[in-house]
């Protein structure tokens, strides 16, 4: 864990201009990305590129201060673009190492420390990432393994925790009403008004039911017919043909100008009229001010949700969010211990293998002294039985000093493990095996 790093530069510190001069160029290889990571002197490295970051999680086995390990980054970027790729300034920046490092990764995938908290967006660009690092053989170790535990925490904190659940932007919340109403009706769908709002009211719509009837009704026929024509379940409607016949509709979205009322209660009812009695309608009102009859919400069977209390629902959804952080906060911390310890047995598998093979060296030229001298009147059995006692107590000898340097590992660093492992097979510092491999 230690030679995992970050370096990055996010919304928090640096402004939108220098954060897309720091991106790399759409047309940056798989082969580029590669290069970048042996002149910077990464052996794992994962970039991420997003509207609000751009970071470079990275493994470096070889020891390299804070300001070495950034010039090299920045200047490798730049040579690598040709200057399209211009990290900012060393106080935009942030980097960090080891545990931190980590634990920023776990966060960023976990969207705990995205301008939006708990929006879903991140993972996904996390995964491509990671995948992409994997198409460029940039992966395969233990950068490759804190990302497999970063994704386990994302899905942990999406299931067990209120954090993604409550949605905080009035788009989400507007989609997500739609989708769970269209879901339960067959009924045709009417759009009010034909601007931005309700060309995304159209989208979302479509995107919840490919198939679905739409009504576009708006005063300028011509702009609802604009809004309908790339749609073949559009329909482009007069805004006026409305109240001289309501059509048959169990969702309205209200996106207009307009500043007066669009459609009364009369209106709403005579539509509610033409569905069937146990199906519900829904009115969502997006018009500042309103399009709808705020008293249509007396109907029965008709929903009406404006958007102050679409705001209204968000302002608590951001509270009860930021109440669940702590929560979230204590998942991350317990997933590095698992990490922790997951890299640590991994490090021991090599110290583990040096030490059985130089206790089972050493007992066997012991054992094999001892049958040929004090105990070769042993015969073939016994002989057998010394050397299969000999095999199991290497065996238990060898646990003895992986628990004492699992310990040591634990409360300091992994590295003191291959040191350790070094000092059994090169001997130590000035000893005569070490001079003898020099």
């Amino acid at each position: 864990m230690d030679r995992i790093g970050v370096v990055g530069t996010s919304y928090r510190t640096t402004q939108i201009d220098r954060l897309a001069a720091a991106a790399l160029p759409a047309e940056f290889s798989h082969q580029d990305l590669a290069e970048l990571a042996g002149l910077a002197g990464f052996d794992e490295l994962v970039y991420l590129g997003t509207c609000n970051r751009v970071e470079f999680y990275f493994r470096s086995d070889t020891p390299s201060d804070p300001v070495s390990t950034l010039f090299h980054l920045r200047h490798t970027l730049a040579d690598l673009t040709d200057g399209a790729s211009q990290l900012p300034a060393d106080e935009e920046l942030y980097m960090q190492r080891g545990e931190a490092a980590v634990r920023h990764i776990f966060r960023v995938a976990a969207a705990l420390d995205s301008m939006m908290v708990g929006e879903a967006q991140i993972v996904g660009q996390i995964k491509q990432a990671h995948e992409v690092a994997h198409e460029a053989q940039l992966l395969g170790g233990v950068l490759d393994q804190a990302f497999h535990e970063a994704f386990h925490l994302a899905k942990r904190i999406r299931t067990e925790t209120e954090l993604t659940r409550r949605p905080v932007s009035l788009v989400t919340l507007v989609e997500r009403k739609l989708t769970d109403h269209l879901a339960a009706t067959s009924a045709p769908a009417l759009i009010l008004g034909a601007g931005e709002m309700a060309g995304q009211a159209l989208r979302m719509i479509r995107a919840a039911d490919p198939d679905r009837r739409i009504l576009i009704a708006n005063r300028s026929p011509e702009h609802a017919q604009e809004l309908a024509h790339n749609d073949s379940g559009a329909y482009p409607l007069a805004l006026d043909s409305l109240t001289l016949e309501p059509p048959r509709v169990g969702l309205v979205v209200a996106a207009t100008s307009a500043h007066e009322l669009l459609l009364t209660t009369e209106h709403v009812e005579a539509m509610r009229q033409r569905l069937p009695a146990d199906e519900a309608m829904l009115l969502i009102d997006l018009a500042m001010p309103p399009n709808l009859d705020p008293a249509v919400s007396r109907l029965e069977s008709v929903d009406l949700v404006g958007i102050e209390q679409m705001r209204a629902e968000a302002d608590r959804n951001r509270t009860l969010r930021m109440k669940e952080m702590d929560r979230c906060d204590a998942l991350v911390e317990h997933q590095i211990v698992i990490l922790r310890r997951r890299l640590l047995d991994r490090s021991l598998s090599p110290v583990a293998r040096t030490l059985h093979e130089a206790f089972s060296e050493l007992a066997e030229r012991a054992v094999q002294r001892a049958l040929s001298k004090d105990l070769q009147h042993l015969g073939d059995e016994d002989r057998a039985s010394v050397e299969k006692l000999t095999a199991e107590l290497v065996k238990r000898l060898v646990q003895v000093p992986l628990r004492g340097l699992k310990g040591v590992a634990w409360d300091y660093s992994s590295g003191s493990l291959e040191s350790f492992e070094r000092s059994l097979t090169e001997g130590p510092p000035g000893s005569p095996e070490k001079e003898n491999k020099t």
